[in-house]
């Protein structure tokens, strides 16, 4: 068990000086189980709450070709009923407490979280154990479950955001399973059984694939002993195996037009592969993706709303996963506007990769990243999910303890290397949802062009 300490420089209001904050951590502890399962305790006395965090490796990634969708699915399966209990009693057994328990699926993993008062830990944790262990998947509720995501699906080809977003992962990951819609599509919903549902969940549902993070106001020996005879009887499997072909960089430009014909305002995304978690230049791309495009000081934020009220928001990320991730600058505007805000976006990523940054922009940058990292750390929910993504990413263990200085150690050179190699300028996918006939011939110089209709993106 080490104690972990973080020295944070944060920005005094009204000052440019300096000072030193120190940040604990608590210490944590990591036990393996016989049966595989990875357990990670950290006591946290200051609340009276206890955060309780399974992943499970595993999640949309994972969905059988022809069955996208079912990652999701089974998730949003698993508090709606167990062996011994309806929907409506885990429901009301857990509000009553006050708690919450809550699944879900995400690209690399399944994640089940549940938080409670300590006076209800241990109907808490006996609903928690329950709902991860004994889920019924009655066909009921899969059928209440099957036709709400085929009506929130329906409901997303009204909303211009959602089509981008979506239209925009399909293209810039391709064949990969990134690229797939996370709550699947209608005609993928309709062929999902039961059967596939109990089959996808008995294969990843493994101890030796799973991390149990508890972080909050317990005693570290009688929470293991909980956890051991809750889930030390779970039998190992072999996990699947999944080996996926990294999905290529896009070369040249090349502009989607999604053409909906109703909307006043372009949703403009635009984009490329990415980072993965393990990028060994992560904080030098956090810091001038901070400088670009991530906060209302960025460079993005200034020129394009604050000089120009072109838009109410814009930002610039690099969303990472276990495989790979996505270079991408989004935002929006009125459609006459909509090649203005192209143009002024490349312009300052040109500029960027072309001139680096200033001194006063590095430190801001950092001195922003440093004061939200130090905010992360101050409830239970967010340290659990902090150790539990080191273990589950095999992230080094000073991971935590030398993030502000990695922050800091970040130099104007660094910024512009990172600049040129990562915030890319001449191969882009460039989408836009937009009526298609007023604003295609403003867009077609930007680089070769596909017209694809709306209703043929989210189906």
């Amino acid at each position: 068990m080490k104690r972990l300490t973080l020295c944070l420089l944060s920005l005094a209001i009204g000052s440019p000086l300096l000072f030193a904050q120190k940040i604990e951590v608590p210490p944590y502890k990591k036990e393996t189980l016989e049966n595989g399962l990875t357990v990670l305790l950290m006591e946290y006395h200051k609340l009276p709450l206890i955060e309780v965090r399974l992943i499970v490796k595993g999640g949309t990634s994972y969905d059988p070709k022809g069955s996208e969708g079912l990652a999701s699915l089974t998730a949003g399966l698993l508090r709606k009923g167990t062996a011994t209990k309806s929907a409506t009693q885990i429901s009301d057994a857990i509000d009553f407490i006050g708690g919450s328990l809550n699944a879900s699926a995400g690209a690399d993993y399944f994640t089940i979280t549940s938080e409670v008062l300590k006076k209800d830990l241990e109907k808490g944790f006996e609903l928690f154990a329950d709902v991860v262990l004994h889920p019924a998947f009655a066909q009921d509720e899969l059928e209440r479950e099957r036709s709400q995501r085929i009506a929130t699906i329906a409901q997303s080809k009204e909303n211009p955001s959602s089509i981008a977003s979506i239209c925009l992962n399909k293209t810039v990951y391709g064949a990969h399973p990134y690229g797939n819609s996370t709550i699947g599509t209608s005609e993928s919903l309709k062929k999902i059984t039961r059967a596939d549902i109990q089959t996808f969940y008995k294969d990843l549902f493994l101890p030796n694939a799973s991390i149990l993070t508890i972080v909050g106001d317990f005693d570290t020996g009688p929470m293991l002993d909980r956890i051991k005879n809750a889930f030390g009887n779970c039998e190992r499997g072999t996990p699947r195996s999944m080996a996926f072909e990294k999905p290529a960089m896009h070369k040249g430009r090349k502009m989607v037009i999604v053409n909906k014909s109703d909307v006043t305002q372009t949703q403009i995304r635009i984009g490329n592969i990415g980072i993965d978690r393990k990028n060994p230049d992560f904080f030098a791309i956090a810091v001038a993706n901070s400088i670009l495009g991530n906060g209302f000081t960025s460079r993005l934020t200034e020129e394009i709303r604050v000089k120009r009220s072109l838009t109410y928001g814009v930002s610039s990320q690099f969303p990472a996963n276990l495989e790979t991730g996505m270079y991408l600058i989004s935002t929006f505007t009125k459609n006459q506007t909509t090649r203005e805000v192209i143009d002024i976006t490349l312009a300052e990523v040109k500029k960027f990769r072309d001139e680096g940054a200033t001194a006063e922009e590095l430190s801001k940058a950092q001195n922003y990243l440093a004061g939200g990292f130090a905010r992360s750390l101050q409830a239970p929910e967010a340290l659990a999910a902090q150790i539990s993504d080191m273990e589950f990413f095999n992230q080094a263990s000073d991971y935590l303890t030398t993030y502000i200085q990695k922050l800091k150690a970040v130099t104007l050179d660094d910024v512009k290397r990172v600049a040129q190699k990562y915030f890319l300028y001449d191969d882009l996918v460039m989408l836009v949802v937009t009526p298609a006939k007023d604003v295609q011939p403003k867009l077609e110089s930007l680089g070769k062009v596909e017209v694809v209709d709306f209703q043929n993106v989210i189906n």
